[in-house]
């Protein structure tokens, strides 16, 4: 495959024969409609044994080349390079979709779309959302306007800087010989909500930790459902699973004509060619699940038979007893609430085994309040931190969840997905942070007064808060260390770096629904830190223990002056579930398997 882009080819692609000579509307609105009357809407990647790659080349070479589709990240990200060729003045904007379902949009971003500057007008072009709410001209971005399209009547509103596009429906005409019911609820009303965005410009880069979680999360729409989408001069068509339907705009006034088919395996591959123009390289394996895929839902009931269930109300005696906290709670004061803290981070590990021995993490209450204080396991950010943060709500204090972005070192960025759940309390007016999940030498031993610019000496080292234009940023600055066994003075779990970034974040309050795409991504996905590491850290009286895969490391802080002693062990299969018991109190239900992919993971 020659590894070049060519504007001529793409033009040949969508049989876009005339002048482009002129960046203008009419151009624009054109080549728009050649585009999505030639390259379907489309998933079929995923069920067919395919990696959606999210670079220009891969793109090109797969929709232009190889006559294919793609959804919004591809198709979308293609035509804004065929429109930045022709000389438009171009950005990506994100978008977040309404899910009918939960009535609320997405809480992370999941859409691209364009925005495209003429003559001092922005228009929203976006050629990828499919299906009857594919807008087929450029829409001015103006607020509270009617714009009437062959497809319906499409509307943007704007309020405080995030606009909200919708379209108004017709009513549809199903001939009644057809027996094939919608697969899912239609939406009641003729308003149908589709998306958010603001004008913040995005770049392609800060979609690649979507484009992985779309194709492995067990949770999307794009995972429960093979979908293929065009657009057609009068309708379009779709191929849902085995459902094809076909649908023609205004057939009737202010009526759509709605026909649906059932196909068999071998109608599929045939429909595919000769209704969108598509050979596939690998076997298609059609899916329409309607809910839950079954394999997880089978799954969930395995674990849900091995796992003891919650048990009883959930209360602070159970809690404390957990911990081994026995003092006062008299007061909602700083030094009760680091006394609390403390006991936390001693008795609760920060651990993701439950990826690596079969089981699902879920954010309810309950489920965690189970695992960590009646199965005495430990939990990731998510877990540990809305734990803490509904013990100390229901003792009193003032707490807010918040949200942060971690940093990657092998990057030298911080994370474009919010991953991070941490508390803030705030104290006879002042406020404080407190991270009871972060693990390691990273992991915080008092709540840290969130003030820009002050050191903040504490057992694990030197922590820092510094805040630019409302975003908080953490580092922490380490001691030298001691490595007896300098087999492993070279590792790369060992810290380099004396100052290190921690993450960023601000200071809007978060519910834990808005991380659960986050909860999904973090033990699905292949790029994910936590899939390639089984971990599980404790903090103790003088450092900290953790295993990560069969490494067990024992650190104790300021063993000498300004230095830590860090000693390693490699243990064998058979000594890791001995080693969860006596050094991190851990039993676990399901066998572990260990894992420890080369990655940039530091103690």
């Amino acid at each position: 495959m020659c590894s070049h882009v060519n504007i001529q080819e793409y033009l040949a692609r969508i049989s876009y024969n005339e002048s482009h000579q002129d960046a203008d509307l009419q151009t624009l609105t054109v080549i728009f409609q050649h585009h999505i009357q030639a390259i379907p809407f489309e998933n079929l990647s995923m069920h067919c044994g395919e990696t959606i790659e999210l670079d220009l080349q891969s793109i090109y070479n797969k929709i232009v080349r190889k006559k294919r589709g793609g959804w919004c990240l591809e198709s979308n990200y293609l035509l804004f390079w065929a429109l930045q060729e022709l000389g438009y003045d171009i950005c990506i904007l994100g978008g977040n979709s309404y899910e009918p379902a939960k009535k609320t949009y997405t809480s992370e971003i999941n859409h691209i779309l364009l925005k495209v500057v003429i003559k001092g007008n922005s228009y929203i072009v976006d050629a990828a959302f499919g299906g009857a709410y594919q807008a087929w001209q450029p829409l001015m971005l103006i607020s509270g306007k009617d714009q009437a399209q062959i497809p319906g009547v499409f509307r943007f509103m704007e309020d405080n800087g995030t606009w909200y596009f919708e379209k108004v429906k017709r009513k549809h005409y199903i001939p009644e010989q057809q027996s094939v019911p919608f697969t899912d609820t239609p939406e009641l009303g003729n308003i149908r909500k589709i998306y958010t965005f603001t004008l913040k410009p995005r770049h392609i880069n800060d979609f690649q930790e979507l484009n992985t979680y779309l194709q492995v999360s067990p949770d999307t729409i794009l995972r429960k459902k093979s979908i293929c989408s065009l657009q057609t001069t009068e309708g379009l068509y779709a191929l849902v699973g085995w459902t094809f339907t076909e649908m023609k705009y205004n057939y009737m006034e202010d009526m759509d004509l709605v026909q649906i088919t059932t196909l068999t395996d071998e109608e599929v591959e045939k429909t595919l060619k000769d209704k969108f123009n598509i050979v596939l390289e690998n076997k298609l394996v059609p899916v329409n699940v309607r809910g839950l895929p079954p394999n997880l839902v089978d799954t969930i009931k395995q674990n849900q038979n091995a796992i003891p269930s919650f048990t009883g109300d959930m209360n602070l005696e159970e809690y404390f007893a957990r911990t081994g906290y026995k003092g006062s709670l008299e007061k909602q004061d700083l030094e009760t609430l680091t006394d609390i803290f403390q006991h936390h981070i001693r008795a609760v590990p920060f651990e993701n085994l439950s990826i690596h021995c079969g089981e699902k993490i879920t954010l309810e209450l309950e489920h965690v309040y189970n695992k960590i204080v009646q199965r005495k396991r430990g939990g990731w950010c998510m877990e540990n931190n809305q734990l803490l943060g509904w013990v100390l709500k229901r003792l009193g204090y003032d707490t807010s969840f918040l949200g942060a972005y971690v940093f990657n070192p092998h990057q030298n960025a911080y994370a474009t997905i919010m991953t991070h759940l941490l508390v803030k309390v705030v104290i006879d007016g002042k406020a404080y942070i407190v991270d009871g999940g972060f693990g390691v030498s990273y992991q915080m031993w008092q709540p840290m007064e969130l003030v820009s610019g002050k050191d903040q000496p504490q057992a694990p080292g030197v922590f820092r808060f510094t805040e630019k234009n409302a975003i908080w940023y953490l580092e922490k600055m380490r001691r030298k260390q001691y490595i007896p066994n300098q087999n492993f003075s070279n590792s790369d779990l060992l810290e380099k770096k004396e100052c290190r970034k921690v993450y960023m974040f601000n200071l809007e309050p978060r519910t834990v629904e808005e991380f659960c795409f986050q909860c999904t991504y973090l033990q699905t996905s292949p790029d994910s830190l936590f899939t390639k590491k089984s971990i599980c850290t404790l903090q103790t009286s003088d450092g900290f223990r953790a295993l990560i895969g069969w490494t067990l490391t024992e650190t104790t802080y300021n063993y000498k002056e300004n230095m830590d002693l860090v000693e390693f062990i490699t243990l064998e299969d058979e000594e890791v579930e001995k080693t969860l018991k006596e050094k991190f109190n851990i039993t676990l239900d399901r066998k572990l398997v260990p894992i420890n992919v080369k990655g940039f993971y530091t103690i």
